[in-house]
């Protein structure tokens, strides 16, 4: 069956092209907020996109590269949101610190999802280059967050390092599950019903000031 839907005209200039690949990342972003990552394909983001298969392949040549761009799109505007938190509050201690990251941390559920992916599936099945240029990237954005730090730099990436491991591991263990529900009507298994923004700053707290403390 052909479709009615009129496919947007070939981007030709470098704004059009930008505005297409921006298209792109919104309908896999729309489509992956309601369907699990191993179950979206590229078919069902161009169609969401509405463009032909073919065009989508212009931009991004597989379905990991996609959610690779559109982490490096979430992490931007994290960091981003995280400096400017940092510059406004001037943090001078350990504790200062935890509670920045932690308030900075509030509402960003789906980065913590595309890091779980990171790991797992994408830098498993990119080309090696595009990690190299992804991790590049993400030092290139943190010299924003060192420069605000009240510790020396090699600490500080330390200090992100293990809040991006407790914001992936709290955000797999906490995440709901067709279970989730049924485990909740036995109070023996309530320790296995968890909730993300109340364990999370328990530990980004004990870690920094763990540190902190070494250095």
């Amino acid at each position: 069956m052909v479709s009615d839907t009129p496919r947007p005209a070939r981007a030709r200039s470098p704004e059009e092209k930008s505005q297409r690949r921006d298209d792109i990342l919104r309908a896999a972003e729309r489509l992956w907020t309601n369907t699990p990552y191993a179950d979206l394909s590229m078919n069902q983001v161009a169609r969401e996109a509405k463009l032909a298969k073919g065009t989508l392949y212009l931009y991004f040549d597989t379905k990991e590269e996609l959610f690779l761009a559109l982490l490096t799109e979430h992490l931007q505007e994290w960091l981003a949101h995280l400096t400017g938190m940092l510059g406004e509050r001037q943090p001078k201690t350990a504790t200062d610190v935890a509670d920045v990251i932690i308030d900075a941390s509030k509402g960003y559920e789906a980065l913590r999802r595309l890091l779980i992916l990171l790991g797992t599936v994408l830098e498993r099945n990119v080309r090696p280059e595009l990690t190299l240029n992804f991790k590049r990237d993400v030092r290139r954005m943190l010299q924003e967050v060192i420069a605000q730090m009240p510790f020396e730099p090699d600490l500080t990436l330390k200090i992100i390092v293990h809040v991006y491991a407790l914001a992936v591991g709290w955000q797999q263990i906490t995440e709901e599950t067709p279970s989730s529900e049924t485990l909740r009507r036995y109070p023996e298994m309530s320790f296995l019903t968890l909730d993300f923004d109340t364990e999370f700053p328990i530990s980004v707290r004990a870690t920094i000031d763990r540190l902190t403390a070494k250095a």
